[in-house]
């Protein structure tokens, strides 16, 4: 991060590469001599004074620079560690980190909200459950499996343009295989969320309980707890040991989940007491007496909860604006799972950021952009500005997408009227694209890969100020797997340059169903000619769209739900429109 700050901003007039560096007798260095002014002939935007830049870059240079100071001092400080960094966040924002131990057979899930104490669970991958052998889904036969149909689904891809419009069972074949790889991958991802989180999937569902309905739900499990188990000694006067963050948690678990979720929930509960000094015996518990219980308790939880929100007549007390967004922070290991297409996530506001710290400086950058359009800003701002009349596109720079190109083609020249701009049918220059990421708000991108054949890497992370960005190529989104360090790609480049959003594939698609999805997005998010003209930057935003909800719901308009509606994952933090 440091390096790629140092590169924002080139100052010409440091030092002479022509000359050799200077040194004292002892070999200390000494100062590098300032190079001579050019003549006029340069662009005074170059120049290193202050004077001659253009506000805009003084005031994204002021804000590298504070960035760069933050990190330069960070240290291990124990004061530090204890200051929750979530509470800077605003309070529908929820960060969870999944990540895998070394050994694959663990797997550690973290919560951290604003106003709340983080959550912890630490869940085997195997051997949780007793007597299910046979259900067992290991870190290795997971990636295994989806590799494999990441790579068939590739071949497929590929085969695509071999299947001819009029030989129909050559067609109906390459539809069958697809269907079954979109089936083979709602199992896999189902089959995740069972084996690997259980009962702990409601870590990814937060809620902020009534505090009578958080006493009502703790005195009614107390009751089932007390009255089904066999303590080796006399029962506990102390009531159950789960905090408000925990009962929190596991008030969300639906009740018709499975049986197993539930013993999941009751053998963390027999743990605690077993933690908190009461002895059970464990081997004497009617396991299906005390699951039938705690169903009950769920199912009278749950009907209150619903009984509350008919009380309180519009819903809104009770989050039916539900504005709640998630961002996961996966590490290397996990990171080509499409954790936003589980079954506890699907259709959910989700997206990805690469760590805690990352999110707060686009919070910090969200908020210089906000002071950039004169709008009086207090504190941070919870969503990434974007004029969608700023908007540049390329559509189908190869030549070879000529389907994307029909569909899109039309529409994007109508946007010209409305201040877009772009290319069609051509590849545009690396200046070109260079222009459109630093100079616009909205990049969309119609073509292979995430177009790394016309900008370089290093161009775009060297940016002082980057779009948001819509990648709808093949695997425009992958991070490369580089064995003991941290993956890298094209999304982290555009995190490095500042975008605040990207969209972009995690594995290859066919073109015509990506289209139905982009299509989607471009729907709910009003980016017509008559919308986008009417846009206006005060507007209070009441019925705006987040583009990350767009693309959640998005990924029902597919024919294949899961094969194509999964690829496309979310970077960064929402814009609305």
């Amino acid at each position: 991060m440091l390096d790629v700050i140092r590169h924002k901003f080139l100052n010409l007039n440091a030092m002479d590469d022509m000359q050799w560096p200077h040194i004292t007798p002892n070999g200390s260095p000494l100062p590098a001599q300032p190079k001579s002014r050019p003549a006029a002939r340069f662009s005074s935007i170059l120049s290193d004074s202050e004077d001659d830049e253009p506000m805009d870059d003084v005031d994204l240079k002021a804000y590298w620079q504070a960035i760069a100071k933050r990190y330069e001092a960070q240290s291990f400080d124990m004061a530090k560690m204890s200051v929750n960094q979530a509470d800077q966040l605003p309070l529908h924002w929820t960060v969870v980190n999944v990540s895998i131990t070394e050994d694959r057979h663990t797997m550690f899930v973290t919560r951290q909200r604003a106003g709340h104490k983080p959550l912890i669970f630490c869940l085997p991958l195997k051997g949780r459950r007793e007597g299910q052998e046979d259900e067992h889904l290991t870190y290795e036969d997971a990636i295994k499996e989806l590799q494999e149909i990441i790579r068939l689904s590739d071949e497929g891809t590929r085969q695509a343009a071999d299947v001819k419009k009029d030989d129909r069972e050559a067609r109906m074949a390459w539809w069958k295989t697809r269907s079954e790889l979109d089936g083979r991958l709602r199992e896999l991802l189902g089959d995740i969320e069972f084996c690997w989180l259980g009962a702990f999937k409601t870590i990814f569902t937060p809620t902020d309980l009534h505090s009578d309905d958080l006493a009502a739900l703790r005195t009614r499990l107390d009751v089932v707890f007390k009255g089904s188990l066999v303590f080796q000694e006399k029962k506990p006067k102390s009531r159950l040991g789960l905090d408000d963050g925990l009962l929190e948690c596991f008030s969300t678990l639906p009740p018709n989940c499975r049986e197993e979720e539930l013993e999941d929930l009751v053998y963390f509960i027999l743990d605690l007491y077993q933690f908190h000094g009461v002895p059970v015996a464990i081997s004497e518990v009617d396991m299906d007496q005390v699951v039938v219980e705690l169903r009950n308790a769920l199912e009278e939880h749950a009907a209150r909860i619903k009984g509350r929100v008919g009380q309180d007549g519009d819903g809104d007390a009770a989050g039916e604006k539900d504005d709640g967004h998630i961002f996961l922070v996966l590490d290397k290991n996990v990171q080509g799972i499409p954790w936003e297409s589980l079954p506890v996530l699907r259709g959910k506001s989700v997206s990805r950021i690469p760590s805690m710290d990352f999110l707060i400086d686009r919070l910090e950058f969200s908020h210089w952009r906000k002071w950039e359009d004169g709008r009086a800003q207090e504190g941070l701002v919870d969503q990434a500005s974007v004029d969608p009349r700023r908007t540049y596109f390329v559509l189908n720079p190869s030549g070879d997408l000529k389907g994307t190109e029909g569909r899109f083609a039309e529409w994007l020249t109508g946007m010209k009227s409305v201040g877009w701009d772009g290319v069609v049918g051509h590849a545009p220059s690396e200046q070109q694209f260079v222009d459109a990421l630093t100079n616009r708000d909205l990049v969309i991108y119609f073509g292979h890969g995430g177009a790394e054949q016309y900008v370089r890497s290093h161009k775009i992370r060297h940016l002082p100020r980057c779009a948001a960005t819509m990648l709808w190529g093949c695997s425009s989104g992958i991070l490369k797997y580089m064995g003991d360090f941290d993956r890298t790609g094209t999304p982290y480049h555009y995190m490095l340059a500042g975008c605040p959003t990207l969209v972009a594939n995690l594995w290859d698609v066919t073109d015509r169903d990506i289209d139905k999805f982009s299509q989607s997005v471009f729907d709910d998010l009003h980016l017509n000619a008559d919308a986008v003209k009417q846009w206006r930057a005060d507007d209070g935003g009441a019925e705006r769209t987040s583009v990350v909800r767009a693309v959640a719901s998005a990924r029902e308009s597919c024919k294949l739900k899961y094969l194509t509606g999964a690829a496309p994952v979310v970077y960064g933090i929402p814009f609305y429109l």
